[in-house]
């Protein structure tokens, strides 16, 4: 006990000082936080994006998005609007040219694309605006599954035919009716 004593006695008393920066003004601070605000808002995200070269449809930028405010990129990259249903759960379904769109309120919930031809799952994947995945799927014997990846809850890569490597159509679900 003595020795710790000791050893805090033995400490330097003068504390040190650090140069600080002179605080922003609060008008400064406001600017800073109204431009940061404004470059997240979703119309300039929208107004900012590009569908990547090699895309068919971007069914990773097009999830979880305001149907709203991102209509018209919808209808750029699925094409003219074929049907809407209601479906169970209060949850609307938008049939267009291409693909097909899951609506729970004005948030596109769920992506459905039948490819232009049939693909290997990283290719698949590809032409969805999505990353390569290793290794991840769940195998069953007419899907592959990913589950809780790149900010979606579900994704379902349908075969073609039972046991084949060849994905028809693919299901990107940013989430589920019960994680609203």
């Amino acid at each position: 006990m003595r020795l710790l004593a000791f050893l805090l006695a033995c400490n330097d008393p003068e504390p040190v000082l650090r140069a600080v920066e002179a605080p922003a003004s609060v008008e400064e601070v406001a600017e800073r936080r109204a431009a940061a605000e404004l470059r997240a808002t979703p119309a300039n995200i929208d107004a900012t994006y590009e569908k990547p070269a090699g895309v068919y449809i971007d069914a990773r930028h097009l999830g979880g998005r305001s149907y709203r405010s991102a209509r018209a990129e919808v209808e750029q990259q699925l094409g003219a609007v074929i049907e809407e249903r209601e479906v169970q759960g209060g949850a609307k379904e938008v049939v267009f040219e291409r693909g097909t769109l899951r609506l729970a309120g004005d948030t596109i919930q769920m992506v459905d694309v039948p490819l232009p031809e049939p693909l290997r799952r990283t290719e698949a994947l590809g032409v969805l605006g999505f990353p390569p995945a290793t290794g991840e799927y769940q195998s069953l014997s007419l899907e592959f599954r990913l589950l809780n990846t790149w900010g979606f809850r579900r994704i379902r890569l349908y075969r073609t035919a039972r046991g084949s490597e060849e994905i028809a159509r693919v299901e990107a679900w940013r989430f589920s009716d019960g994680d609203g």
